[in-house]
């Protein structure tokens, strides 16, 4: 976030959103039920374009502003629904089977944390609140592919997906308080279909092995 220093008052207030974001992606890492996983990401979401639209009106930037609408709608409300009808459908409630267990995958994710504040660490002497930007898109984009790869449940992958573009969505931010409108809207676009699909691959696998989890894939093979 380096094309201008912001004024103390937002500074503070999106370093605290930053931390709820933060905060969220290890409830989501540690939360065995889907639906407090979902909510959780719901919460990361609205934390993150509330943030947008923070850096967005000082001085006004229509683009962001734009963005952040979107964000909060989009990803804040309506891919949240999304997933809560598919699991409603599928009728499964919880990660019961992770590949990696819960205290281990608190352990690896404040690891992974620590990686990422020290890697970014550099940069803070040019430009602070870039560098805490930069340090919090690769913190959520390394915890969502961790949560990608320790467990089992479809629906859970793909909010693991969905953390990982939210890392996406802040590093856009960090780079000069925000993307063009056309192509965050693109990526939106690309993340509602990505969902869309998977929705549909979660309802073939349940109604062909009778649960979600992805490790019955490997029955296909030969």
């Amino acid at each position: 976030m380096s094309a201008a220093a912001p004024p103390f008052w937002m500074s503070q207030a999106v370093t605290f959103l930053s931390a709820m974001a933060l905060v969220s992606a290890f409830g989501i890492l540690s939360l065995r039920t889907l639906p407090l996983c979902i909510r959780a990401y719901a919460v990361q979401s609205l934390v993150l374009g509330l943030a947008a639209f923070l850096l967005a009106i000082h001085p006004v930037r229509a683009h962001v502003l734009g963005i952040a609408a979107v964000a909060i709608l989009v990803k804040g409300l309506a891919i949240p629904w999304f997933l809560f009808k598919i699991i409603e459908d599928v009728s499964i409630k919880r990660e019961t089977e992770p590949f990696v267990s819960y205290p281990f995958s608190m352990l690896g994710g404040v690891g992974l944390t620590l990686l990422s504040y020290a890697v970014m660490e550099p940069l803070s002497g040019s430009d602070p609140f870039a560098a805490r930007g930069f340090a919090l898109a690769l913190t959520l984009m390394q915890l969502g592919l961790w949560l990608m790869v320790g467990r089992k449940k479809a629906v859970t992958q793909v909010v693991g997906l969905l953390v990982v573009e939210n890392g996406l969505f802040v590093a856009a931010l960090s780079v000069s308080f925000g993307m063009p409108m056309i192509v965050e809207l693109g990526l939106i676009f690309d993340l509602l279909v990505a969902v869309v699909v998977m929705g549909l691959l979660v309802f073939r696998i349940q109604s062909t092995y009778a649960s979600i989890n992805t490790e019955r894939l490997s029955r296909l093979k030969g």
